[in-house]
């Protein structure tokens, strides 16, 4: 236990297949969960659980890592990695079992090998045998076949998101290592292809005891156009598709999470990655249907201690709301998810607060207006071409605009 944290800070339990869990957090698998020290790091700072470093087998694309933290867009990408190996992974496993006793350890897996189904299998069996109390496949990692394929290139290997998308074919892997050990298994489900809501009902009629998304995106990092044939990555020449997280993702991490719930079972454990830096983001997660929540991003380039001021953050917020549980929230967000045609909108339009307002006109620089003009130094908004967009609300520097509302659209 962290001497600097009260253990108040620490405790949101959860019971999931036999495994009693801290809180819904955890570690997601990646760079800042390679070594001993972090695993221990991580305990320490109270979290629910662990996923180690992906341990590909056969091993390939394993090279020096090469990441870029672009804090003007708020997005990570990283073009390289370094994947363990799988003996590497057995014995960090092993070696993490025996050190810590509050973790929840994840074996992060993927096989890329000849041997299909048995091949899984045979990785699971050993990692269960290495003390692991999850196994976790990855059927989401871009930075494998999939990035190979996608930029142009053939592989006899596939694996990770090359997969990733397909129902049948992972539910059916997932449910044969299901059968072949005694620990439950997870997924971690790629949005690449758009299909995540199905492959994880697909997994869930299996009998898998939880599927999520991984919270990352292959696309082409930001250049400069005075050199373009330069990678944005130092130490590396070549652009390239990396493999991007951060803030950024979190709408898109809400919309895989809210479709997983929305097509799956209430009692389907869901878990929801991608942007949570505040706890806000992670009641957000929770509200479109999240169980559990992992971090990776914001624990690269935070550190594992941001976690207490999270659950703190989320205890207070029950309080106030009179929730004694996560899952009184959980989902709430789901069945108001309205489609577009029958949204209830209301007539109405922009008021100028003469006042506040500075002049400044970027109200009335908006292309799709022609509501707003500028009058002695003021916006002024003529009525009848207002189509109450909103637009000029949110562009105002000095919050001089607002909106008023009058009777509903039928």
């Amino acid at each position: 236990m962290n001497p600097d944290v009260k253990e108040s800070d620490y405790l949101m339990p959860l019971e999931v297949a036999g495994l009693a869990f801290r809180n819904n957090f955890v570690v997601g698998s990646g760079p800042a969960v390679k070594t001993l020290d972090m695993i221990k790091e991580i305990e320490r700072w109270g979290w629910g659980g662990a996923s180690l470093k992906l341990a590909i087998d056969p091993t390939y694309i394993s090279k020096p890592p090469r990441y870029r933290w672009l804090k003007k867009h708020k997005y990570h990408a990283f073009t390289a990695e370094t994947r363990l190996t799988f003996e590497e992974g057995l014995r960090l496993m092993e070696k993490a079992r025996k050190a810590v006793s509050e973790l929840i350890l994840y074996a992060n897996m993927a096989y890329a090998g000849e041997q299909g189904d048995e091949g899984w299998i045979r990785m699971a069996q050993k990692y269960e045998a290495a003390g692991a109390h999850v196994i976790e496949l990855n059927m989401c990692c871009p930075n494998m076949s999939f990035n190979v394929e996608s930029s142009g290139g053939r592989t006899s290997v596939v694996s990770g998101a090359s997969v990733g998308s397909q129902p049948d074919v992972v539910s059916k892997t997932a449910a044969a290592i299901q059968a072949a050990v005694d620990i439950p298994v997870f997924v971690k489900l790629t949005p690449e292809g758009g299909k995540i809501a199905d492959v994880a009902k697909a997994c869930f009629d299996k009998g898998i005891v939880s599927s999520g998304s991984t919270g990352n995106r292959l696309a082409i990092p930001d250049f400069d156009i005075n050199d373009p044939e330069q990678g944005i990555c130092h130490l590396q020449d070549e652009p390239t598709l990396a493999c991007f997280s951060g803030p950024w993702i979190k709408p898109l991490a809400l919309r895989d999470v809210y479709e997983m719930r929305a097509k799956c079972d209430p009692e389907s454990m869901v878990m929801g990655s991608g942007g949570i830096e505040k706890w806000t983001d992670a009641v957000q997660m929770l509200m479109c249907g999240a169980d559990f929540v992992q971090i990776c991003t914001g624990v690269m380039i935070k550190g594992p201690k941001i976690l207490p001021k999270i659950v703190k953050g989320i205890r207070q917020f029950m309080a106030e709301k009179g929730y004694g549980n996560y899952r009184d929230f959980r989902g709430i967000v789901v069945p108001r998810i309205t489609p577009t045609d029958r949204l209830t909108l209301y007539r109405g339009h922009a008021v100028v607060d003469e006042k506040k307002c500075t002049g400044c006109a970027i109200c009335a620089d908006i292309g799709h207006c022609y509501a707003i003009t500028m009058e002695n130094e003021k916006a002024q908004i003529t009525l009848d071409d207002c189509t109450g967009c909103s637009t000029c609300t949110d562009v105002c520097p000095v919050n001089a605009v607002s909106m008023r509302k009058f009777e509903r659209i039928d």
